[in-house]
């Protein structure tokens, strides 16, 4: 009998196609609740374009839970399969419905008897999370038996997910259906390790870790249960991978990461550059480019005016567009900014979430009552025409595994001041001058924050300056295809690597 590297490299080399299931909570534009929507929705189809080295196709799939907000997006999908995934106590129960978009065959996946945890994508209680993710993560293992489609490679996304890697791990030694499948984990937010979630593991019967490398508080929950069994690790960004290893982002995990370097890596996320650009953008009040960006301009005076701020068009505009969050260094706004009351600027802030955050920005925004300005919620035309007005975006993160809005607000020529972690360190640049996009500042204090938002305010009155940094930010390559091309070759990579 041939090996299973064996067979697998000659079903390359026939050019069979390379099969990938992809999983994850969110998707846009059928869920989306933030950055996860974004990379699940967009990445898919960036690799689906491609072909591997030897020229076979990607047959990439995406499942995801059937979220009530689905039905508003796609109307009656075909119901393919029923599913009975084992519990300790007799089975779960659910059923698989498919429908296709962009040539992607998608799959959702709802359990019977917990239709109140499909009302949010994500719920306040952890038990109805958990109830819907777990039992997701299953029954997807036993999707592709029915339908006898094994993927080449599962691609897991955070917790939600990880138990899926966990239990393909398992799976392997039992039933050779599943042996020749590799598993793949990428690392969005660390953080949400999937706490509470004990209950439901117990009652599908499920173990905990046995591994020496994690703490004993770590051996039974998802997302390091995920971790520990799966073949390689992604971190959202280059730095991110190595940050994990350091005690201040690896919430004590480090130990970990770094006995699992050599399968642990990083890859930059991108941006959907067809949504954001502002050369078409309906969503902003005057479309521009990098040939005519002195349009931006009126863009800005319209902003201005509708904030009562018009007065204030010769000064930097500072927005943020972020979930008001400690994580995000809210902390830094509402401690720096009196001391910016001799600088001139006016300001923008979009944002939602921790009620002391918001009224904290509030109290800011009664300080500076003509020049700071708060709107609480998100609202997306706003987002868009902030982009395209304001010239400088805060991101002082306390960490960032990746994130976005400085990506897109370099391709609309607002410039970002953000702290050097993770993502934005990798996406940012700061040297040489002639090719710089933004401004990094190192630690996570009052001091640094100020200095560098000041250094940016004062290369804001020069004017050739400033218009080299804009079009260095608006030239950058912030495509999917990039990071598409990675994961395929780490896919590829993968086969090559006999268990």
């Amino acid at each position: 009998m041939k090996s299973w590297k064996a067979n697998r490299e000659m079903a390359i080399k026939a050019n069979s196609p390379l099969r990938v299931l992809f999983l994850s909570a969110e998707v846009e534009p059928f869920a989306k609740v933030g950055g996860l929507g974004d990379y699940a929705g967009s990445l898919p189809y960036a690799i689906s374009t491609l072909k591997t080295q030897n020229g076979a196709p990607v047959d990439i799939r995406v499942a995801l839970p059937f979220h009530d907000q689905i039905n508003k997006h796609i109307s009656s999908p075909e119901k393919i399969a029923s599913i009975n995934v084992e519990k300790k106590d007799g089975f779960a129960k659910g059923s698989v419905y498919q429908f296709i978009h962009k040539n992607i065959i998608y799959y959702l996946i709802k359990r019977s008897g917990n239709a109140s945890g499909y009302k949010n994508v994500y719920n306040a209680s952890q038990t109805a999370d958990a109830q819907k993710y777990i039992f997701y993560s299953l029954a997807c293992l036993e999707l592709i038996k029915q339908i006898d489609w094994m993927p080449d490679i599962l691609h897991a996304n955070d917790w939600h997910t990880a138990i899926a890697v966990y239990q393909l791990a398992h799976k392997k030694r039992a039933d050779h259906f599943y042996e020749s499948g590799r598993s793949l984990f990428t690392i969005h937010n660390l953080p949400f390790l999937g706490e509470g979630s004990q209950s439901t593991l117990r009652e599908f019967n499920l173990k905990p870790l046995k591994t020496t490398l994690l703490p004993d508080w770590a051996k039974f929950l998802p997302s390091p249960m995920g971790l520990d069994k799966a073949d390689e690790i992604v971190a959202v960004s280059p730095t991110y991978a190595e940050e994990l290893k350091q005690e201040e982002f690896s919430n004590g995990l480090s130990n970990f990461f770094k006995a699992n370097t050599e399968k642990t890596t990083g890859i930059l996320n991108g941006i959907d550059t067809e949504l954001w650009n502002p050369e078409n953008d309906n969503l902003i009040d005057r479309n521009y480019s990098i040939k005519d960006i002195g349009i931006r301009r009126a863009n800005k005076l319209i902003m201005l005016r509708q904030f009562g701020m018009e007065d204030q068009i010769d000064q930097p505009l500072i927005i943020m567009i972020s979930r008001l969050t400690h994580q995000k260094g809210i902390d830094l706004l509402l401690q720096g900014f009196p001391y910016l009351e001799n600088e001139e600027w006016s300001a923008i802030i979009l944002g939602s979430g921790q009620p002391e955050l918001e009224q904290g920005l509030l109290m800011l925004q009664a300080q500076f009552s003509n020049r700071f300005k708060v709107v609480l919620g998100y609202d997306n035309h706003l987002a868009h025409r902030l982009y395209a007005s304001g010239d400088i975006l805060l991101m002082p993160s306390q960490y960032e595994p990746c994130g976005l809005s400085q990506m897109i607000a370099m391709r609309y020529g607002c410039i970002p001041v953000a702290r050097s972690v993770g993502g934005l360190k990798d996406s940012i640049k700061t040297f040489p001058e002639s090719m710089q996009t933004g401004y990094l500042f190192d630690k996570a204090t009052r001091e640094d924050f100020v200095k560098c938002l000041q250094k940016a305010i004062t290369d804001f009155k020069a004017s050739e300056k400033w218009l080299r940094i804009q079009k260095n930010a608006m030239a950058q390559d912030f495509t999917w295809s990039n990071s598409a091309k990675k994961y395929l070759d780490l896919y590829t990579s993968m086969l090559s690597v006999c268990q």
